[in-house]
């Protein structure tokens, strides 16, 4: 919905307000102002449109700068919001430059100063009426400094940073959800008290981050789910987690990082997800024996790796119940991770989605090792331990369809983009000791 005639309008300004307002929350804020303009009852309407999600994108224009526009408009919205709401409960603030930092090189050029100052009157003003979720998102060539409010909201239970940097005492007593996006922590002492002062904390994800060379998360009775993922210099040398309540850790390293994680205490942990090359892996395979559902995202550099995960796994095989893979392998090493996958676990269901990484070809390399160990009898290992298999493939469009080894094969080049094909297993036990 890009763009509304004026007999249109006039009709859809006979509705209810309610259904007016769901109809502008479709359209982009600058195509919202526009309508605003059409007549004195689009103005009142806009009035009493609350407006909670604000982007500069949206005023970019090819050769020119509008940032100090589009924070002119941004106060002056929630100045008039702030008039006519007793709270403001969601507040979504973005900042991109044409020129941005990435991982791995920053300019280092603060924003003007009297765009910053505009900025950050606009944040204050987002923050100050009892917003309980917080979107921030900074994509400048230096971190954006959080102004010092920002850091003391009670009423704060989703906050979401990105492109910022923390440098100040936290307190966010409520806050349920925290998301930090390429953050600069200035001092471990500020997380730490971060941590303290967030006790209910159920889901945490740290993404790109600087600035912690130590993550120790404890005291967080409600955390289920935590994200780690690395890009960056200086290395991250431990993680440590004692929660008993964890039920998901993601973890993603910075190419050979070699961090300490320590889950051992997590006793409901049920959900691991890797992402990262088999050299990495290996090292944390006594995090998985009581695990259930394990994503594995995997790069192979070199061949010794397989040889690696294999000298580590205990006896008896890990206890993995579901496995969901990605693999980015050569056809060579495809061969060497299917039955060290198969050396380390017995998992009752397999899944792969078609058309990413090099997944069609790892499908591709299992079948022919399923239907191999079918003409013959005198198998070892996981072949041996095999007593049946079923594949089905489940297409985005709600299409299911079981298949033989054989037909899958044959089938392997009409597969759509994004399709689901699981394995299941039937082993010669019931269940691991």
């Amino acid at each position: 919905m890009n763009t509304i005639s004026m007999d249109a309008a006039d009709r859809i300004s006979q509705l209810p307000e309610h259904i007016i307002h769901h109809i502008l929350s479709l359209l982009s804020t600058p195509e919202v102002v526009r309508l605003s303009v059409l007549s004195k009852t689009w103005h009142q309407v806009f009035n009493s449109f609350p407006i909670s999600e604000f982007s500069s994108s949206s005023f970019l224009v090819e050769n020119s700068d509008r940032s100090l526009e589009f924070a002119t408009f941004v106060y002056n919205s929630l100045l008039r919001q702030c008039r006519q709401y007793r709270s403001i409960p969601k507040f979504q603030f973005s900042v991109t430059d044409r020129y941005f930092r990435t991982c791995f090189f920053t300019f280092q050029q603060p924003l003007q100063p009297q765009l910053a100052k505009h900025i950050n009157r606009c944040i204050r003003l987002g923050t100050q009426k009892g917003v309980k979720e917080l979107s921030i998102y900074f994509c400048v060539p230096d971190y954006y400094r959080l102004p010092e409010a920002t850091l003391s909201v009670k009423e704060l239970v989703v906050c979401r940073l990105a492109g910022c940097i923390l440098s100040g005492p936290i307190n966010w007593p409520s806050l349920r959800e925290l998301s930090l996006k390429q953050v600069k922590i200035c001092d471990q002492r500020i997380f730490d008290n971060l941590v303290f002062t967030c006790p209910f904390i159920e889901k945490f994800a740290l993404v790109e981050c600087d600035g912690l060379k130590y993550l120790h998360l404890s005291g967080l009775r409600k955390l289920k789910k935590v994200k780690v993922k690395r890009q960056s210099f200086p290395l991250m040398e431990k993680i440590e987690i004692d929660v008993v309540s964890l039920h998901t850790f993601s973890y993603s390293p910075f190419y050979f990082e070699k961090t300490h994680i320590d889950l051992t205490s997590c006793k409901n942990l049920e959900v691991f997800k890797f992402k990262g090359c088999t050299e990495s892996f290996r090292k944390y395979l006594k995090n998985l024996n009581q695990i259930k559902r394990v994503t594995l995202c995997i790069f192979c550099y070199s061949s010794s790796g397989f040889e690696k995960i294999v000298s580590k796994v205990s006896d008896p095989v890990l206890h993995i119940t579901h496995l969901k893979l990605k693999t980015y392998i050569i056809e060579k090493k495809g061969h060497s991770l299917v039955d060290v996958l198969f050396c380390i676990c017995r998992p009752e269901s397999l899944f792969l989605v078609s058309g990413r990484g090099t997944n069609d070809e790892f499908m591709k390399i299992l079948c022919k090792k399923l239907v191999r160990r079918v003409k013959h009898n005198h198998l070892n290992g996981w072949q041996h331990d095999l007593k049946g298999v079923q594949i089905e493939r489940c297409g985005r469009n709600g299409y299911r369809k079981v298949v033989t080894c054989d037909a899958f094969l044959d089938s392997l080049q009409t597969l759509e983009p994004k399709e689901t094909i699981r394995f299941e297993f039937e082993w010669s036990f019931n269940s691991l000791p």
